[in-house]
Formats: structure tokens, sequence, C-alpha cells
């Protein structure tokens, strides 16, 4: 067993060094985490996660010292794409070229630093965006490193940024026409084995699962466990205990001890996925590292550093999701309490355990306690409280639990009966019926199964049109993205092509059946609606039968239909 002493310089604190004693025992890449006894604050402990940390990224000949080595070593969650990545690992040829493609961030230097310890019979470039020079540019140190690898006739291993792959199948040498032909069909094809060049993407392996009750993402909870785990061999959880002592870090070990509960552990992986889907905001591990660092060391307690912004794009896109910003009787009812000073015996009580049992300040606004609720509303802090009962439906979101059902119902749909009705229910009742009315808009006279195509004069034409579901092409479907679903929409005997729906289009649609006008702010999704609704009235215009209204009601109709001798014959007169 080795012992040493770590100085961490700034930027890990106010003072010019933080020292503490880590001991631990040598190991392979593979082993158990290594033991550590570490006697340290937890507010200098946990800056190791921030995006400004020194060690945020690894970089090819980065020499780190063995206590720091073990320190990251006990951080380290493997994934699935290291595990696919190491089995590629050890079927490669000489020849061979393999690249490891993603963004900034995602955790490719990490894999390929711990992997290049174990192949030395392969040659590992990890970060395709430097150059080995300030003379040459990052293509021409791939170029010269693409040459050195041919030459030699090993395999070759490139961490690389899609943006990066992308430039290099652009401006690279002609001498590798090959392997940019390969990077191309790779980008527009998404063939990843071209011969002998593979590519691996992090994008092919999302951080979260949509499961029956709840979403979930292994990388994410892996993390939060290596940090706040309740075990002798965890380093925070040492760091933790000593802050303890500490007046000052009370409200952050009241932040740990609220992240150690699995409940809100579900919420905060739940918010970071609407995130993803909501607002299309990008996830790489150096970020979430960064994000719990956030929550945990910022301002305030965990549920207002969730909702307030702050240096991290995680916390910049979970503002819109504050729940203190929820307008509806339940929770305006107890605002207007709060500021009167209103007491209910079930609140005291909840307070003087959230004291006793978190540490948590109970003189806390009406904001951050609804935050608060919000964020235990999994718990039995929560479900065994009757005060707090009453806000379980303000916080219920039916069309982020829609998306979710029907994600998987679309993904996983095999022909079961159960399946099927529930797929029918949803396309009736909301899929068509948000078409219908949409399409209808300017005529909303006409009945469900009609739909408007144009007005001449003061009469209305309408086309009749039975829309269905293709089951068997969402049978078929394989799409695996979790942004959106295709919705699979028959036109009479007519097929629509595929059609993306995220949850801002679903939202929008579930707006409209209840009785919304969509207005300029709708304009993304809208253009989405529109296009399909376009699509289905394209259909009725070739309609045998069309419908003439007098604006404004039915009371004159006439139907004309084309007869199978090219005649018109007209009805309602």
């Amino acid at each position: 067993m080795l012992r040493g002493r770590v100085r961490f310089k700034k930027p890990f604190g106010s003072k010019p060094r933080h020292t503490f004693c880590i001991s631990f025992f040598t190991a392979p890449v593979n082993a158990q985490p290594v033991q550590m006894v570490v006697v340290m604050k937890l507010s200098n402990a946990l800056r190791v996660l921030s995006k400004s940390s020194p060690y945020a990224v690894r970089t090819q000949g980065t020499f780190e010292d063995p206590e720091f080595e073990a320190l990251k070593n006990h951080l380290y969650v493997e994934t699935e794409i290291e595990r696919v990545f190491r089995d590629k690992l050890s079927t490669l040829r000489p020849g061979d070229i393999l690249f490891l493609c993603g963004s900034s961030g995602d955790g490719k230097s990490e894999i390929l630093t711990r992997c290049e310890k174990e192949y030395g019979h392969i040659r590992f470039h990890l970060d395709a965006t430097h150059s080995f020079s300030a003379s040459s540019t990052a293509i021409e140190t791939l170029d010269e490193r693409f040459t050195r690898t041919k030459q030699a006739n090993v395999p070759l291993v490139v961490g690389i940024n899609i943006g990066m792959l992308g430039n290099y199948q652009q401006d690279g040498s002609r001498d590798h026409l090959k392997i940019r032909k390969a990077i191309a069909r790779f980008l527009i094809e998404k063939e990843t084995q071209v011969d002998n060049i593979g590519f691996l993407d992090f994008e092919a392996f999302p951080k979260f699962r949509i499961e029956e009750n709840e979403v979930e993402s292994d990388f994410f909870s892996g993390l939060l466990d290596k940090i706040v785990r309740d075990t002798e061999h965890n380093p925070f959880r040492a760091a933790f205990e000593l802050s303890t002592q500490d007046a000052g870090e009370r409200q952050l070990c009241a932040n740990y001890r609220l992240l150690r509960l699995q409940p809100v552990q579900r919420v905060i992986v739940e918010l970071l996925f609407q995130a993803r889907v909501r607002k299309d905001q990008f996830i790489t591990a150096r970020m979430l590292l960064d994000f719990i660092c956030c929550i945990l060391t910022g301002p305030g307690y965990i549920f207002d550093n969730l909702f307030s912004g702050g240096d991290n794009e995680l916390l910049d896109a979970l503002e819109d999701f504050d729940p203190a910003i929820l307008r509806n009787r339940k929770v305006d009812s107890f605002l207007v309490e709060q500021r009167i000073g209103i007491e209910n015996n079930e609140y005291q009580r909840f307070n003087q355990m959230l004291s006793e049992k978190l540490g948590i300040d109970i003189a806390l606004g009406g904001a951050s306690q609804l935050r608060l609720f919000f964020l235990v509303r999994h718990s039995r802090l929560f479900t065994e409280n009757r005060f707090l009962n009453q806000f379980s439906e303000p916080f219920q979101d039916a069309v982020w639990q829609t998306y979710c059902q029907i994600w998987r119902l679309h993904r996983e749909y095999d022909g079961d009966s159960k399946q099927k009705q529930a797929l029918r229910r949803f396309y009736s009742d909301l899929v068509f019926a948000a078409i219908n009315r949409f399409a209808n808009r300017n005529a909303p006279e006409l009945n469900k199964d009609e739909f408007f195509i144009s007005t001449r004069g003061e009469y209305v034409i309408a086309a009749e049109l039975e829309l269905s579901v293709s089951y068997p092409a969402i049978k078929k479907d394989n799409n695996a993205d979790q942004s959106f679903f295709n919705l699979r929409i028959g036109v009479g005997e007519f097929a629509l092509k595929p059609v993306p729906v995220t949850i801002n289009l679903l939202d929008l649609m579930w707006r409209i059946v209840n009785g919304y006008r969509p207005n300029r702010h709708d304009k993304n999704s809208i253009v989405l609606l529109d296009e399909l609704v376009h699509h289905i009235t394209s259909q009725a215009r070739q309609a045998s039968a069309l419908h003439l209204f007098k604006q404004g009601g039915r009371e004159e109709h006439f139907r004309l239909k084309k007869t199978a001798d090219e005649e018109i014959r007209v009805s309602g007169l």
C-alpha cells in the first residue's frame, strides 16, 4: 500500500492550497475501485467534478500522480459503448482503422486512455482536433497518422468529434481517399463498417431509457452512486462526514442528504431527459459531472439550484421546468397562504421532519417550498403527508406521460391486442382529432371526417376522408431515437410517409384538441403539423366526391361526385 499527499492548487478553493490524505492500493484498470480515505471537506472534494477543474479533460501524455489517479478511478463508470468498443478492439487486424466518434466532453479520451494501456499492439490517436506541432493543422496531423499507420501495417484507433470527421472528409489528403469515402458513407448513410474502416458513435448509445413507469439512466445513476453511496470506501462520503461538523457546510450537507434519496434522483433523471427531448439539449459526461457539482455546491438548496440557471447548459435548460411558475388553483392557494401566514399542522410536521432528518432550514419562501415538494414528490416524505398529497395532480404532466407511453408503444409494438387498442385510442382521440381541428380551423362547422380544401365565394369546399393507423408499418419501424416517434397514417388506400412527432409537436396537438388556436410562437411545431395536414389535404383533392357548404353553417349542403363515365353528379339541390 502506498500513501501520499495531494495538493490541489486553485481553482479548488479560495485558499492557496487544500491538502488531504489518500490511502490506496494499486490495481489494474478493470479491478474493483481502490480503497481511499479522504480527509477534506465536501465542498473541496466536489470541485473535482467541475468543468473548470484542470482534470476535467484527459489528454495524451498527461501525467497524473497515483493518488489522483485512484480518485479518478473511483468516479469512473463503465458504459455500454466502452464494452462494445473493447469487443471491437479485440477483433482489430493489422491495417484496420476504428473511429470512436462523438462530441466534446462525452468521454472519448477517458475510454481511449484506459484502453491504450491494455492494447499495446494498437496505435491510438486520442484527440483528432489536436496537431503534433504548431506548424501543422489537425487535418495534416491525421494525414500523417494515417500514413504512418499504413506503413507500419498496424491497427489504428482515432478519437474524433463528428464535426472534425466531416472536416477531414472534405479536406483530407487525396492519398487517403478511401478513408474519406468511408467517412462520407458513415455521415450520410450511417454505415458503421466500410471495408476495414469502422465507426462507433456515442449517439448510438442513448444515456436514457424510457421504461414503463419512469425514465432511467444507468450512466447518470452510476455517477451519482459513486458520489453519494453510503459506504466506508466512498471518499465523498468521508468528506461529507467531515463536513457535518462544519457549520459553514450545513446547506451543502443537506443537499448531499437529499441527493442520496432514490426518489429525488428519479426526478432529476426525468428532468434531464425532458431537457434532452423538449429542448434538444445535448448531454455529455463532462456536462453531467459539472451539473452534479453545481446543484450540490450552488448558492441555495438543491431544489433551488436546479431551476436557477448558472454556468452550465443543463441548468439553463431546466429553468423553464421550474414548478414554481406553475399556475393552478392549488399552487396559487398555497402561495397566498404562505404570504398571509396561515398555518397547517401537517405542513408544520413536514417542515419539522425536514429540519431533523435532512438539515433543511424550515424558513423557506413559497417558491422554494414548491420546488422542494416537486423534488420529493415520489418519496415517502411526500406520499405519507396529507397536506403534500394535494400537489400530486398539479405536478403531473399529462403530455410528458403520454409521450413516454406512446414512444414505448411504437418501439415495442408486436401486434398485441392491448397495444393495438392503446395505439388506436391515441391516434383517434388525439392525433386525428388535432389534424382535423387544425385543417378545419377556417371552417369549424365541418365534421371530423371532413377536411377543408378551399373557399369559393361564400361556399366552403371539403372532402370526406378516412384516416387510419398503419399497424404493420409501426411493427416494422425500428426507430430508436428517443427524441421522436413516427406516426404511421393511412389516408384512404394511400399510406403517408412516416411523420416524426416530437414532444413539442405532441404538446401542440394536445392543446389544439382542447381548444387552443396556434400562433406565431408555435412556429417550429406548426411547420410540422402544417406539412402533415398538407399531405392529407393533397389526397383530399384527389377524392371522387366533394362537399360544398355555405360558410357559417350546414343548411346549404351540396355533394359533387365524379362518376365512372367522367360526369359530375350533384346532390343536395
